[in-house]
């Protein structure tokens, strides 16, 4: 049996996750396979920081982020978040929390929506995939 990937999921899968009443959805069906430990999410201080603050903008209800945040502290694999990319062009620059952790943490995929992260396709090490394009990748494992 392989090795459990390590993946950083961006705030754009939770916030799509959160948001749909589709449990079958790619991004539901991510934080479900999370859950049932078929990989490790990777977390650093910033991009927990990021989910929350979004989530709260986006209005999702307070029951659901508090779960999440209590899964995270629960389930998570915690980095530091002590490195930072160069500020790559044509992405927003908080997406580039997401790039550093992949780097630290030598994640094997970040899952994203974001168009200005899948076209870079990886950064170092990490696979940057969608959603459904990274449960294909799961289910190899």
């Amino acid at each position: 049996m392989r090795k459990k990937p390590l993946v950083i999921v961006d705030t754009s899968v939770f916030i799509s996750a959160l948001r749909s009443s589709n449990l079958q959805s790619a991004p539901n069906l991510i934080i479900k396979y999370w859950l049932e430990y078929k990989f490790t999410l990777i977390l650093t201080p910033q991009i927990e920081e990021e989910i929350t603050l979004i989530l709260i903008r986006h209005q999702i209800k307070e029951t659901k982020i508090f779960n999440l945040l209590t899964a995270f502290d629960d389930l998570a694999c915690y980095k530091e978040g002590i490195y930072q990319t160069n500020f790559l062009d044509k992405i927003d620059s908080k997406d580039n929390i997401f790039l550093s952790a992949s780097y630290e943490s030598k994640a094997d995929y970040l899952v994203s929506l974001d168009k200005h992260l899948l076209n870079l396709k990886h950064f170092h090490q990490t696979i940057i995939l969608n959603p459904q394009s990274f449960l294909n990748q799961l289910s190899q494992y």
